[in-house]
């Protein structure tokens, strides 16, 4: 069975960089564990990294060690032509405005892509199933409910990464 493990910007973000414990802590846990973690298009642009150049990473990244060293990876760039990834990214847009009562249109781009990044994983099996790994609550809740109305049941889990999920991961934690 295939896991793949998809984080968002805040992950590395409430990591606080390369220097830091958590960040090393995390590096350690996905490269013993053998996994890397994928990032949508849209999070790599938030880490400052420029989708366009012909290799990763580019731009001012500040975690081009582990784009070097294969523990984070850019995923292919979503399949907006596909209905089922345009309507999850719909619906998680919807489900995160409602969530937080904001409007629809000052939702991120890049929590949507999430969502759609776990869907196309799955539906063109790329992966049986998906780790969400994200400091944004909402759009965790929104790839479990979403996610199995569309008939991936039992196939998405969200993780809540908070500090002191971080202080105390290890390669456990992905195997």
């Amino acid at each position: 069975m295939t896991t793949v493990y998809v984080a968002d910007t805040g992950v590395f973000v409430r990591c606080g960089g390369p220097d830091k414990e958590k960040f090393q802590r995390l590096r350690r846990a996905l490269k013993q564990a053998d996994v890397a973690l994928h990032i949508p298009q849209r999070v790599y642009e938030e880490l400052g990294g420029d989708p366009a150049a012909d290799e990763y990473p580019s731009g001012n990244i500040p975690y081009p060690d582990g784009f070097e060293e294969g523990w984070i990876v850019v995923a292919e760039e979503l399949d907006y032509t596909n209905p089922l990834i345009s309507t999850v990214m719909d619906e998680a847009r919807r489900f995160i405005a409602n969530e937080t009562d904001r409007n629809e249109d000052l939702i991120e781009k890049a929590d949507t892509a999430l969502v759609g990044l776990a869907a196309q994983l799955i539906d063109t099996d790329q992966a049986d199933s998906v780790v969400l790994l994200t400091t944004d609550k909402p759009a965790g809740r929104a790839a479990e409910t979403l996610l199995p109305e569309h008939g991936f049941r039992g196939r998405i889990e969200y993780r809540y990464v908070s500090v002191d999920y971080l202080n105390a991961i290890t390669a456990a934690e992905f195997r």
